[in-house]
């Protein structure tokens, strides 16, 4: 019992003497329970709809009240929101950026034909890029339109809904999830690639050569990071290749803009693993590091499985400093939807922002780490 009280006693002391790994896993399952409890929500709410009025009678501004008078939607109106240009374009070029999900379009006569006991077509089109959201977007609509003909007796049998999915007729689920996938996927082998390169060097020794060398500290960040640049394209490629023909998703925009963005979206987490390799005190730690920074907020947080729309403010504002969130509404974009590169400049640009600051910030933390040594 002496023998082994004394061993019992000296991991006590280990678990003790390291406060970091303790905090860690005592918080991992709080924060996971708090990420989880809010963006585990598979409820939508203003879902962005563009209405398209061609009729302005009293039953098509019922219908379009309809919509608009709960929480499920909110609509723009197309025709008055953008004047000189052709509604159904716009509708399609929002729908492309993934600034709506649906479209309606009511009929001139609309109202006309309903008043004189004719039938009437609606047209809704509703994004199907993302199939859980599209078969919510459809059920919502079923509500909506069942609730509009209940409260106008007698034209339930009159108004005939015509709905098509875009971009994903069929809705299947891999044109959902893989692109999501790869994604994920992009950015955790980036962050792990360049996540080793300093502290291998670390565990070496041989980082005490690197300090003294006459090279800057910029210079030997960049220099580390470059040859992961290439590493990280060519896996790049490979996964859309892959996706394209293994699983039959399509890549109907430009492939070459598609490729470049990938591997602006690398670059981001190249210098997200390198400014990890100049905290972690070891090659496990930094692996261990940039998997809990890529993987969670990636799946969680940028829109991979649950609607960014559906989790909470707070979850909503902190996502945008999750990269995966940009990349993902590339893709899809432009894979899925076959959109140009013109409608994703924002998001390309957030890319840029995401791989110069965390580069900086890691050449920063290597000249830091540099002076200290000296």
């Amino acid at each position: 019992m002496k023998r082994l009280r004394a061993v019992i006693v000296k991991e006590f002391a280990h678990i003790l003497r390291d406060p970091a790994s303790l905090s860690i896993i005592f918080l991992m399952p709080l924060l996971m329970m708090f990420v989880f409890g809010y963006s585990i929500n598979y409820d939508l709410n203003s879902i962005e709809t563009g209405l398209i009025d061609y009729d302005g009678g009293e039953a098509a501004g019922e219908l379009g009240r309809s919509f608009a008078n709960n929480h499920y939607f909110k609509v723009r109106n197309l025709r008055k929101e953008f004047p000189n240009e052709s509604a159904p374009e716009v509708g399609e070029r929002l729908l492309k950026q993934g600034a709506l999900k649906m479209v309606i379009i009511i009929p001139r006569d609309f109202s006309k034909n309903l008043k004189l006991g004719r039938k009437s077509d609606v047209g809704i089109i509703i994004d199907g890029s993302d199939s859980n959201v599209a078969n919510l977007v459809h059920q919502y609509n079923e509500m909506v339109i069942f609730n509009f003909v209940t409260e106008l007796k007698g034209i339930d049998e009159l108004i005939k809904i015509k709905t098509k999915i875009y971009f994903n007729p069929e809705v299947k689920s891999a044109f959902f999830f893989i692109p999501g996938l790869v994604a994920i996927l992009l950015v955790m082998i980036s962050a792990i690639l360049t996540s080793l390169s300093v502290s291998r060097e670390k565990e070496s020794g041989s980082i005490d050569l690197i300090f003294i060398s006459p090279l800057k500290s910029s210079e030997i960040i960049i220099g580390k990071t470059i040859p992961y640049v290439f590493v990280a394209f060519a896996v790049g490629a490979m996964t859309l290749l892959f996706a394209r023909f293994w699983f039959g998703v399509p890549i109907r925009g430009n492939l070459f803009a598609l490729l470049v963005l990938s591997l602006i979206y690398m670059v981001a987490g190249l210098a997200m693993g390198i400014l990890i390799s100049t905290v972690a005190p070891s090659q496990q730690a930094a692996m261990f590091m940039a998997l809990l920074s890529t993987m969670l907020p990636s799946i969680m947080l940028s829109g991979f499985i649950f609607p960014i729309d559906a989790m909470p403010k707070p979850l909503q504002v902190i996502s945008h400093i999750v990269p995966a969130r940009y990349y993902l509404k590339i893709i899809r974009g432009m894979a899925v939807k076959g959109a140009g590169l013109e409608h994703f400049i924002k998001e390309a640009g957030a890319l840029v922002i995401f791989a110069a600051v965390l580069m900086t910030a890691a050449t920063i933390k290597f000249s830091r780490n540099r002076k200290r040594a000296k």
